[in-house]
């Protein structure tokens, strides 16, 4: 039987590496897939997904336990992404068709970029909940939580981000020919 995060948290705070590996193993992958979303590309994704379990290393003893370790990690990777943007870059986005599946559906292919490019168009506070929400299966509850927000305003900025993603790809296709 896999032991709970609760349990694994305290373990780690007694020092076990075990137990911080399989807390790792467990929420990688989504943590990972939050990060290359708010980033836009994969090389960012990494690098944000790596930045969080650093931070989550160095302030595990901070965890107290009110929610869900998944969402106290997804909050560090969110304000480490808020903390990024405030500094000037000049790569913001990264899309690059190379890394997409060479065996895939080249049409599904091309629906997730559009879709990707889309949402870099949209305010960062709207931006994150509907990836919260839609692409990493958090409910309000846990989105208020990571955000800092109440869960009211999540409802709100997830309402907005959908019309405002539909807003951008339908101007991207209509300038692309009226494609529906």
């Amino acid at each position: 039987m896999a032991k709970s995060d609760r349990r694994l948290i305290g373990e780690c705070l007694a020092g076990s590496d075990d137990a911080f590996g399989a807390l790792f193993d467990r929420h990688n992958q989504a943590l990972y897939g939050f990060a290359r979303h708010l980033s836009g590309s994969d090389a960012d994704g990494e690098d944000l997904c790596q930045s969080a379990w650093l931070e989550a290393i160095r302030s595990i003893n901070s965890f107290r336990g009110r929610g869900s370790f998944r969402a106290w990690l997804h909050g560090i990777a969110l304000n480490l992404h808020r903390d990024g943007l405030r500094r000037p870059r000049l790569d913001l986005v990264a899309l690059d068709p190379e890394q997409r599946d060479p065996h895939g559906d080249p049409q599904r292919a091309a629906e997730g970029a559009e879709v990707r490019a889309a949402l870099l168009h949209l305010e960062a506070e709207h931006r994150e909940v509907l990836i919260l929400h839609e692409l990493q299966g958090f409910k309000y509850r846990e989105i208020a939580q990571i955000v800092g927000c109440p869960i009211g305003t999540v409802k709100s900025r997830l309402h907005y981000a959908v019309a405002a993603l539909r807003n951008v790809l339908g101007a991207e296709r209509s300038a692309q020919g009226g494609r529906p």
